[in-house]
């Protein structure tokens, strides 16, 4: 049987961004499951709540919050209201992330000519402004406890430029270095920073890719499947962890598909 690596989790506080589906919800679980106090910030609370009864079962310290990581007013009360809770902020993972909706028979090569100037800054507004936001309203606990683990989550797109609109590339690309600049300037803080660039997971951002699309990515992958949220999770609960020696560094996790 498969036993759960001990990162030294318990009694950290971590907050998970996006943490209503998908990866963010794998994440907070992983994390509830290690003994952290868990926070979970997104915008759809019913989304939240569900995230949140999971997490109950391994902890009783969760506490769920509808935050829009694009607003700074929002970011800086919702992390108020976890060190309020808590007493402390500890990890931070930065996963949430909207995608394009599509039309029917569209495809993002599509919206190249056709994304106005407010979609496409919408991106920048979560993939980048809100992991700034969210990084520096946790940096002071952070500073105080001379302890501190962030991951970003981003994406492959953002590594070769593929797969999607310029906005959701350009933008994932920007939250990749903006990684590195953190990275460089806190770790003398022990605040470590790292980002993980999934390729495609099945999470439902992906409701509008057809099956033809799950089964190609399966097919050009050397592990023969599309990834599921918790792989994601558990780089992320590596880089999350007491114990490490990794600064500034982006892992693309796709089985091998960008190799």
């Amino acid at each position: 049987m498969i036993s759960y690596i001990d990162y030294g989790f318990a009694g950290r506080a971590a907050i998970v961004t996006g943490a209503g589906t998908g990866i963010g919800q794998a994440c907070a679980i992983e994390f509830a499951k290690g003994g952290a106090s868990v926070a979970l910030f997104g915008r759809r609370a019913e989304k939240l709540a569900e995230t949140r009864a999971e997490c109950l079962k391994h902890t009783d310290k969760v506490l769920a919050l509808s935050v829009d990581v694009s607003d700074e007013a929002a970011v800086k009360s919702g992390v108020a209201e976890v060190l309020r809770a808590f007493g402390r902020i500890d990890i931070l993972v930065n996963n949430a992330g909207i995608e394009s909706d599509l039309q029917e028979g569209q495809t993002f090569r599509d919206l190249f000519e056709i994304q106005d100037p407010e979609e496409y800054l919408k991106f920048f507004k979560i993939h980048a402004l809100g992991h700034y936001l969210m990084s520096v309203a946790v940096l002071p606990a952070m500073k105080a406890a001379h302890f501190g683990r962030v991951v970003n989550i981003t994406s492959v797109c953002g590594v070769d430029g593929q797969y999607s609109s310029p906005a959701y590339v350009s933008s994932k690309g920007a939250a990749n270095t903006q990684t590195k600049a953190f990275a460089s300037k806190y770790a003398p803080d022990n605040i470590i920073f790292n980002s993980i660039s999934p390729g495609m997971v099945n999470t439902p951002m992906k409701k509008d890719s057809p099956p033809e699309e799950f089964a190609y990515v399966a097919s050009v992958t050397p592990l023969g499947r599309v990834a599921e949220p918790i792989d994601i999770a558990r780089v992320a609960m590596f880089f999350a962890q007491e114990n490490l020696f990794v600064v500034g560094q982006n892992l693309i996790v796709d089985g091998a598909a960008h190799i």
